[in-house]
């Protein structure tokens, strides 16, 4: 009998933060990470995890709901009251099957 088959997907991806340091200026900073994806994370309108394109689709749909310190790790001073964070943008890097 075969195992369960959870439709698993490794999905790399950045995390790109832009901001602004009184002392240096305007700045960004990547984080780069990974995270196993499937068909049973809770995405409303989910496409079937049926390819890359769908899947990272699905992912960004999903990241969409979540706080960013929930998708990655956050700068080392991104709580620094004296530093501006404006906004964060996520781009997939690759998407496999496992």
């Amino acid at each position: 009998m075969q195992g369960s088959n959870k439709n698993n997907w490794n999905v790399r991806f950045e995390v790109t933060f832009y901001g602004n340091d009184p002392n240096k200026g305007s700045f960004r900073e990547i984080k780069e990470d990974n995270i196993v994806f499937n068909d049973e994370f809770e995405i409303k309108n989910k496409l079937p995890f049926s390819n890359n394109a769908n899947v990272e689709i699905n992912f960004l749909l999903w990241v969409e709901t979540l706080p960013i310190e929930k998708l990655t790790k956050l700068p080392h001073d991104y709580n620094d009251p004296t530093i501006k964070y404006d906004q964060e943008s996520i781009q997939v890097l690759e998407v496999k099957k496992l």
